[in-house]
């Protein structure tokens, strides 16, 4: 008899079956001494065997659930185009000091001689004499001017990327130690403490969003400490209802009771056996809240009541737009920051409910 081969009147019918532990004519077959064959370690946990139609062996391996996720979400095209233009947007923002070495342009500063005609934004190749190939004359604006001061657009869309990044990866981070935190406490320890947490998210929810970050702003001032606070405020609550009814489901799961049994405390608990399955909802709203908080720094920028005038911002840009309708006779004023804005928020969006397919037990490969 051959290795791996069971005896014919033994065979499975259904080979479509997995079985999980040996079938007793395979466990005969290598207990007898003239045959020389090993047991897999661990039948069944890292690995199924199955027999299949022509009697030999087949191994199917189990796969964790960050491979699972990884499968996924190689597989989905929109989340791989939404991470690519992140990934595009992030090397942007990081060379944007080049872009004012190419343009010989420095951000901020104003350009009346070259950046302005006749008391209006600058269109698109202005000054450029020799197309594209002028890129680097000081007259020559490529993109046009952003704004009535002259200033040149592409350094300011740049400068603003790198703004918009850095309140949106700031403010999502402080957002997650918060959501995290009260989410842990809450569903973990219950009772009282779950009852105030959950009225102050409540509390939280019930405010006003956009009054209170006008009045933090005109109380405190313009300034991106003011725009991450504000953010922070009025982002962490709704997380931190997700984790707090997913620590209510774990914390009676049979290794909590086990780890308590063995002497571990409470935060070691959270930290060591409960932490580590919120990774996955952290990971997918934590790159929503990205979207989000570059969505509300621009839209509190448009108003006027963001980032200071020095600091450069898509919203600004859009507000200066909309100055005495330049938009109208100059739309790339409001073309290029808007369609900026508007790809990153969606870039963000579209990948975080990617992520949130991704790691969703429910959904089939």
């Amino acid at each position: 008899m051959r290795f791996g081969q069971q005896p014919d009147h033994e065979r499975i019918g259904d080979i479509s079956q997995v079985v999980t532990t040996p079938p007793q004519s395979y466990l005969s077959f290598c207990h007898d001494a003239r045959h020389n064959c090993q047991l897999p370690r661990c039948w069944g946990a890292l690995s199924a065997t199955a027999w299949i139609d022509d009697g030999s062996l087949a191994t199917v391996a189990a796969r964790s659930p960050w491979q699972i996720a990884r499968s996924r979400l190689s597989k989905d095209r929109i989340a791989i185009v939404s991470g690519v233009f992140i990934f595009l947007l992030v090397l942007f923002a990081l060379f944007a000091p080049l872009t004012q070495n190419l343009t010989s342009h420095e951000q901020g500063k104003k350009n009346f001689k070259y950046g302005v005609v006749k008391s209006q934004p600058a269109h698109p190749f202005t000054g450029c004499k020799s197309g594209i190939f002028s890129v680097g004359d000081e007259s020559c604006m490529v993109f046009g001017a952003a704004n009535t001061r002259g200033n040149d657009m592409l350094v300011e869309l740049a400068y603003g990327a790198r703004t918009s990044l850095q309140v949106g990866v700031i403010s999502t981070v402080l957002t997650m130690i918060a959501a995290v935190l009260i989410g842990l406490v809450a569903g973990f320890f219950g009772g009282l403490t779950d009852l105030l947490l959950s009225r102050l998210m409540d509390l939280v929810a019930a405010f006003p969003y956009l009054l209170f970050a006008i009045a933090m702003s005109v109380a405190f001032g313009a300034s991106m400490t003011t725009v991450i606070a504000v953010i922070v405020f009025f982002s962490w609550f709704y997380p931190a209802r997700i984790f707090r009814s997913d620590v209510l489901s774990l914390r009676e799961r049979e290794y909590v009771s086990a780890a308590r049994m063995l002497g571990a405390g409470n935060w070691r608990i959270m930290r060591k056996h409960l932490l580590p399955h919120l990774l996955g909802p952290i990971i997918v709203y934590g790159s929503l809240t990205v979207g989000a908080a570059i969505g509300f720094e621009a839209a509190l920028s448009f108003l006027g009541f963001g980032l200071p005038p020095d600091q450069p911002s898509w919203g600004r840009m859009v507000a200066d737009a909309a100055v005495g309708g330049n938009y109208r006779n100059h739309p790339h004023l409001m073309l290029f920051p808007g369609s900026l804005l508007f790809l990153t928020v969606l870039a963000f969006n579209l990948l975080g409910d990617a992520l949130r397919d991704t790691f969703d037990p429910h959904t089939n490969d």
